[in-house]
């Protein structure tokens, strides 16, 4: 029997919890808006040692509005700019709640996202 392909996507929350959601197809920016509670979204790169590079959806505007610092996202961003040699502002910071997606076989296929923090 073939394996389902679906979409999982992990929420990093500015207060250290993360949600999971599962799509039968990939989420358009509708689906993230709700998701991160926001208008408007800007990709971040991530690293973690044992999840490797991925992309983060991130609030374009959360600075701007206000929203506390992601401390993962950040850290993740950090990481990734170090591994990658990629320059970024001193002391620059990703605000509000960020999702990841991941292509998985299984319906309820759960790829943990080791803490970074």
């Amino acid at each position: 029997m073939k394996n389902k392909t679906v979409w999982n996507a992990i929420i990093w929350k500015t207060n250290g919890d993360e949600d999971f959601r599962v799509f039968a197809q990939k989420p358009n920016f509708a689906n993230i808006y709700r998701l991160i509670n926001c208008n408007m979204i800007e990709f971040h790169k991530g690293c973690h040692e044992d999840y490797g590079n991925f992309e983060m959806h991130c609030d374009e505007e959360a600075k701007l509005t206000n929203k506390p610092v992601n401390k993962r996202a950040t850290k993740a961003w950090y990481e990734w700019c170090k591994k990658t040699k990629h320059i970024r502002l001193p002391g620059d910071t990703i605000n509000g709640d960020v999702a990841i997606l991941q292509k998985v076989k299984q319906p309820n296929e759960k790829q943990e996202v080791r803490s970074v923090t």
